[in-house]
């Protein structure tokens, strides 16, 4: 049978990302020199490259395979029981987990869930050398792109990385903002590794059916993209923008108020660290905050409104996702209501019984028998909720 690597989900669509060229210039498994090398440079073949790009599985079955390897030896990856692909080993070396973990997160901090999370899948031993993967949905999702940028004949591709965690008038505003200046909108939707209420799937069905209704569709694609552990630290700007520009992308869109940006003013002008990449030829244009003003009635800058932060709603994701727990739908200032009646039918899927009895007697309805989505009866709600001819 020979010798057998044990990796999870996060590590094989990791392996992905650099076997399908979406992390160059880094292009294989860093061998012990290279990788003292990138950790204490924070560069990698003159590019920014913020850790060293390592597979250390954890598990003593994993290191007793490991420290038994010799150079040249080859050994088949497994995933979930089933053989994944192959690696030919190069090196073995000794890793300092401590290190890596600060490297990636900039904090060694138990409270910290991705540190945690790290720490319990990170091993003793990395390995180098060739490997061979097998995980279709990069090179589809390459394809889709490059196929979209050809029917366009797009000469600026924007790129924008969202968790939809929920998709509210914002990230509308920011895709808005973006369609009018560039030939493409690339959206990338992180998919995660860890259990959420939210679901990944919900989260997608949202986000495309935003796309399907409200935007031109041979201008916008909609992206899973693998949201590892490499992308949960405070360099997840730097790796967004490699995968980005290696995707194709000529432009990568931020939120000022982005997690990770490292945003500061020095001397009177803004900077971040996005200002601090070399090496990966990208713009990376950061937007403004966008607040609803309530004397304005509308979504507005904060660089161009004259009302004071007192007339301002934040679009704080948690909050907005606290109401959605709660089984309350929110305002349609804050989420479309179509979007927010997808949202509450996947979060509370057993009350549809007792919906469809409520939804019958406060609806208006073509006296026949119809067909029932809990959605209907949110967005009916909804409706009501905005009727104003008797106040």
């Amino acid at each position: 049978m020979g010798k057998k690597l044990f990796i999870d989900q996060e590590a094989l669509a990791t392996l992905s990302l650099l076997k399908e060229g979406l992390l160059a210039p880094v292009d294989k498994l860093m061998n012990e020199k290279e990788s003292y090398e990138v950790n204490t440079t924070k560069e990698y073949k003159g590019t920014t490259f913020p850790f060293a790009f390592v597979l250390a599985p954890s598990g003593k079955r994993n290191e007793e395979v490991l420290k038994s390897l010799k150079n040249g030896e080859k050994i088949s990856l497994v995933c979930d029981g089933k053989v994944c692909g192959s690696l030919v080993c190069d090196e073995v070396f000794e890793i300092d987990k401590d290190e890596r973990v600060k490297l990636i997160y900039g904090t060694n901090n138990p409270m910290h869930p991705g540190v945690v999370n790290t720490y319990q899948r990170l091993g003793n031993y990395a390995i180098s050398g060739d490997f061979e993967i097998d995980f279709l949905d990069i090179q589809n999702h390459k394809k889709d792109l490059q196929g979209a940028i050809e029917r366009v004949d797009a000469k600026s591709v924007s790129a924008i990385m969202l968790s939809g965690k929920p998709f509210h008038r914002i990230h509308e505003r920011l895709i808005r903002t973006a369609l009018v200046k560039n030939d493409l909108i690339v959206i990338f939707l992180l998919k995660p590794y860890t259990d959420d209420e939210l679901s990944y799937k919900t989260r997608y069905n949202v986000v495309k059916y935003f796309c399907d209704n409200f935007l031109p569709k041979d201008k916008v694609v909609l992206i899973p993209l693998e949201n590892t552990y490499i992308f949960g630290g405070f360099n997840e700007i730097i790796l967004n923008a490699i995968v980005a520009h290696n995707y194709g992308c000529t432009q990568l869109i931020l939120g000022k108020e982005k997690a990770g940006i490292g945003a500061f003013y020095q001397d009177s002008c803004f900077s971040s660290i996005a200002d601090s990449i070399k090496g990966i030829d990208i713009d990376i244009e950061i937007m403004s905050n966008f607040v609803y003003c309530d004397k304005c009635s509308t979504l507005v800058s904060t660089n161009a409104c004259p009302h004071g932060s007192h007339h301002h709603i934040h679009y704080h994701s948690q909050s907005i996702m606290e109401l959605f727990y709660l089984g309350i739908i929110p305002p349609a200032i804050l989420v479309r209501k179509e979007i927010s009646s997808i949202i509450l039918s996947d979060l509370f899927p057993e009350r549809t019984e007792k919906l469809a009895k409520i939804h019958q007697q406060l609806s208006v309805n073509s006296g026949l028998l119809d067909d029932f989505e809990t959605t209907d009866f949110y967005e009916n709600l909804m409706n009501l909720y905005q009727t104003s001819s008797l106040t």
